[in-house]
């Protein structure tokens, strides 16, 4: 198996490497020769060549009998420099030999050569046949019918001075050539595409051109060629560059303002838009800023300067504020707007902002919210931390939120602001630091979290000042769970996130990812439970669960009491109360003595007044062996006593009651209560 494998191998190496060499290689070949290099053939009268060995061969009706192949020789021009009085000829010549080429040219016509300088005669015609000898192998052109005057090109002629003024350059060149009858100048500005020609105009003996209509304080390339009146244009010349000179400002700069406001103190803020090039029409020198209340004229202020912004401090009033540009020539238009700087306007500040490094720039971009003003563009300033001075700006449409900055060196820290801008407002500058190895300087800590409940969870980071091992493009945070995921990017201007709709008691991963150019790395993660129950809903759950304790323990209460009342009353019991205890006293039981219960005791002197006996009376149960004691009768005649009976004839001569008895309420008697027997 290996081996028809490396037999395939060799047979594709070797179709290969003969492919290659049938492949027809390219090369442009030229030759010029001089009326001195030409020979003569002695028994070749008809013949002029440049090498002697070319004279060998035999000619019919002027034309050397030799094996041609025109297609190896193409696209053949040849031209004559009469000031130089040299010819030449070039060609793309196709061969498959890497091997060194030997060119030479045959000159043969139907008539003798009386000498080889006839052949650059003016008036000459001859026959040209181009020999090239690749390798041990010759090959022959085709035969070309040259007629002199036609081939005849003019000298390159070469631009000698200008002289330029706001619009227009003045060309002079050499115009030693007597013999030139026409030229033609082509210009164009600096990075344009297309040239401009201008129409032919005689040549004059001063040999100069007035270019007019150009722009001002602008760059141009411009070449000039000539021509003898028969025979071809000369070769353009050298390319010449020029700088048409300064002149006035054409256009007003695009002016913005921005108010701000800080407890009792107000600062203008001015921002503009640097003029094009057609309008600066020269080298922008400075600019000139006035600001003057309307109401008080005379306290008008003026500053100069070189940046496109200044902020001046302003009171809460209208004020006339105009700027103008100025170059070497003069100032441009004002600019003049209406200031209230008693209030702000609505132009909100760009967020999440941030910077990458992408080789030798930085890449920056920005997000920006539309819901109050249509903003038109975006200012951009970049300045180095050492050179706050030196600012550079950029400006890019509204619809765009991406910039790249480019020059910048590799060890310097710069400071990018970007700030929105809406005709003549702009608003506050947000700014960031960055340089060239690790993009923005910002990195993400602190990452914990914020709060939890059961179906949400909040977390928190910071940002500080830092130099990342790694220029990172923007940092994402990741929620995963059992049941979802979730993904967003987080810039600066966000320090915190509210993830909602989770599952309750369920376990998430959190996790803030770094993305860069070669992958994404881990730069914080966290393990949290969602709860339960939230805190409002657990305070739910206990206040009801009281009230329905409570509830029920009324509920139990009123039953009990119901109960009590209705299906199981209380009944006395005798052994609670001192009258009880001595009448169920046993040593009373089985005596006939009349027991009087002394009231001394019991009551005062001044209730004695009436005095009253207790009747003792004991009955015996018809039914049962067991003693009911029966409610007491009180009489209140001082002379009746209370008599104890036997049972037994208590019983027989005892009436039946006709109903339950009453208890009566008799006072507690102390301890010191006793009875007498009589």
């Amino acid at each position: 198996m290996s081996v028809r494998r490396s037999v395939c191998v060799f047979i594709c190496v070797f179709c290969f490497c003969c492919a290659l060499e049938n492949v027809k290689r390219f090369s442009v070949q030229e030759l010029t020769v001089t009326q001195t290099e030409l020979k003569d053939c002695e028994e070749q009268m008809k013949l002029c060549v440049t090498s002697s060995d070319d004279c060998l061969y035999s000619l019919s009706d002027g034309v050397p009998q030799v094996p041609r192949t025109p297609e190896n020789f193409l696209n053949t021009s040849c031209h004559y420099l009469y000031h130089e009085k040299s010819f030449t000829c070039r060609w793309i010549q196709t061969n498959n030999v890497r091997s060194q080429t030997i060119n030479s040219f045959i000159f043969s016509r139907h008539k003798d050569f009386w000498h080889c300088d006839q052949v650059f005669f003016i008036y000459s015609t001859f026959n040209l046949t181009i020999r090239s000898v690749i390798g041990q192998k010759e090959q022959f052109s085709a035969v070309y019918p040259l007629f002199m005057q036609d081939i005849t090109q003019a000298p390159q002629p070469l631009i000698t001075s200008v002289n330029v003024t706001d619009s227009s350059i003045n060309v002079t060149w050499d115009g030693s050539e007597k013999s030139i009858t026409e030229c033609r100048i082509r210009y164009k500005r600096l990075n344009a595409e297309s040239w401009t020609e201008t129409a032919d105009f005689p040549a004059s003996i001063e040999s100069h051109f007035v270019i007019e209509g150009l722009q001002a304080f602008s760059e141009y390339h411009l070449s000039i060629s000539c021509f003898y009146g028969f025979g071809r244009w000369s070769n353009w010349s050298n390319d010449t560059r020029v700088k048409t000179s300064e002149s006035l400002p054409s256009a007003a700069v695009s002016l913005s303002y921005y108010v701000k406001s800080e407890e009792n103190s107000q600062q203008l803020l001015l921002l503009w838009k640097a003029l094009e090039d057609t309008d600066a029409r020269g080298f922008i020198l400075g600019y000139e800023v006035s600001y003057m209340p309307i109401k008080q004229p005379s306290q008008k202020k003026t500053l100069n300067t070189t940046h496109l912004k200044v902020m001046v401090p302003v009171r809460a009033e209208e004020y006339e504020v105009s700027v103008c540009a100025y170059n070497g020539a003069g100032r441009s238009p004002y600019r003049q707007i209406t200031v209230n700087a008693s209030f702000s306007h609505d132009v909100a500040a760009v967020k999440s902002l941030w910077v990458y490094s992408d080789g030798s720039s930085l890449q920056i971009f920005w997000e920006h919210d539309f819901s109050a003003v249509n903003v038109s563009e975006f200012a951009i300033e970049w300045s180095a931390m050492t050179d706050p001075e030196h600012t550079h700006w950029k400006r890019v449409n509204g619809s765009t939120f991406t910039a790249h900055l480019t020059g910048l060196e590799a060890q310097q820290t710069y400071i990018v602001g970007v700030s929105p801008v809406s005709e003549c407002l702009c608003g506050p500058q947000t700014l960031i630091s960055a340089d060239l190895h690790h993009g923005a300087l910002l990195d993400l800590v602190r990452f914990r979290v914020l709060n939890v409940t059961r179906s949400s969870l909040a977390v928190e980071w910071m940002w500080q000042e830092a130099k990342p091992k790694v220029s990172v493009i923007q940092y994402r945070l990741l929620l995963s769970g059992p049941h979802e995921a979730q993904s967003l990017t987080v810039l600066p201007y966000k320090q915190q996130h509210l993830f909602l709709h989770l599952h309750p008691n369920t376990k998430y991963s959190i996790h803030i990812q770094g993305q860069t150019k070669h992958g994404n790395f881990s730069k914080a993660s966290l393990d949290v439970n969602t709860l339960l129950l939230d805190s409002d809903e657990q305070m739910r759950f206990t206040a009801l669960a009281v009230l329905l304790l409570l509830l029920c323990g009324i509920f139990s209460v009123l039953t009990w009491t119901m109960c009590r009342e209705y299906f199981s009353p209380i009944i006395a019991n005798p052994r609670y109360s001192l009258i009880g205890r001595w009448l169920l006293n046993p040593h009373l039981q089985g005596s006939a003595e009349i027991c009087v219960l002394k009231l001394d005791s019991l009551f005062p002197v001044e209730q004695q007044t009436e005095k009253s006996i207790l009747q003792v009376e004991r009955r015996v149960s018809l039914i049962s062996d067991h003693e009911d004691v029966f409610p007491l009768k009180t009489s209140s005649s001082a002379e009746d006593t209370a008599l104890w009976k036997p049972s037994s004839d208590y019983v027989e001569n005892a009436p039946t009651p006709t109903s339950v008895p009453e208890y009566v309420d008799l006072p507690l008697f102390p301890e010191t209560s006793g009875y007498v027997q009589n």
